[in-house]
């Protein structure tokens, strides 16, 4: 992988609530780090930062591993992946970083682009849906003599 280009880090970076998030699991293969050991800082950042930018940037969930057994896993947003990889110091962390960087920029862009939820796009085509089907309906009553408007005469 070419770390440069932030296209190759979008597979890490996901969409959830309309926010971009990239997951503890994530961070440790990327870094080549224990999770273990990345879950060790983020419970550090969380036991010394702010309550409230820690509730907005970390979320605790859980996945199951290759055993099928449950194990912890924190998603967290831009903020909450910077304050935690501050203290990667190495000439690949450098890189990793700003690819990430990137990539979650890249991804709010296209978040800030689209605009819309699947249900904000579910009913905008209803909507369109229905109104394309009433301007068929009237244009079917015109041209059968039946439409009464203001602007033909009938």
């Amino acid at each position: 992988m070419q770390l440069a280009n932030p296209e190759n880090f979008k597979q890490f970076i996901q969409i959830k609530d309309r926010k971009t998030i990239t997951t503890s699991e994530i961070v440790a293969k990327v870094f080549g780090k224990y999770h273990k050991h990345v879950i060790r800082d983020i419970r550090e950042i969380l036991e010394s930062g702010d309550e409230e930018f820690n509730r907005t940037n970390f979320g605790l969930v859980e996945y199951i591993d290759k055993k099928g057994e449950k194990r912890p896993m924190f998603e967290m947003t831009k903020d909450g992946f910077m304050l935690l990889v501050m203290g990667y110091k190495t000439k690949k962390a450098m890189a990793i970083k700003i690819s990430y960087i990137k990539a979650f920029n890249s991804m709010a862009e296209q978040i800030s682009q689209n605009g819309l939820t699947l249900l904000e796009q579910y009913y905008q085509a209803i909507g369109e849906h229905k109104a394309e089907k009433q301007l068929a309906s009237f244009c079917g009553k015109a041209l059968n003599g039946k439409a009464k408007s203001q602007y033909w005469k009938v």
